[in-house]
């Protein structure tokens, strides 16, 4: 019998002091998305201008902002509003952060296994 499965998905909101994404953070995500051990599920950048106005782009329209051409997201939209307002509120001024959902690929077999046999998980903790 074959199980189709997913590994544990984490989403990871990361907070720059600058008004975009630094460049080395874009190189290291695109570099370990690139290694094939995480799978991209949805990417989303929020900006926090001077005036507390907040813009939100999505995966899909980030452009220049985030070059994604070597790698694609798996899904779109699973980072949604109710994620991104509260993030947004406790943003400071002048301020973005990005938004990431990562599925650990490495995990898929062990998943497929664990579910296969009718195991129930108990505990998950991230240390």
């Amino acid at each position: 019998m074959t199980v189709d499965s997913f590994g544990p998905a984490d989403l990871y909101v990361v907070a720059f002091p600058e008004d975009h994404v630094p460049a080395a953070v874009k190189q290291a995500l695109l570099d370990t998305l690139s290694s094939g051990v995480l799978t991209l599920l949805d990417l989303t950048v929020i900006k926090k201008a001077l005036d507390g106005s907040v813009q939100v782009i999505e995966i899909e329209n980030l452009g220049d902002e985030f070059d994604l051409t070597v790698v694609e997201a798996n899904s779109t939209g699973l980072i949604g509003e109710e994620d991104i307002d509260p993030l947004a509120a406790d943003m400071a001024p002048g301020t973005s952060a990005l938004a990431i959902l990562l599925e650990n690929t490495w995990a898929r077999s062990l998943a497929g296994a664990v579910l296969g046999s009718g195991a129930v998980v108990l505990a998950a903790e991230r240390i």
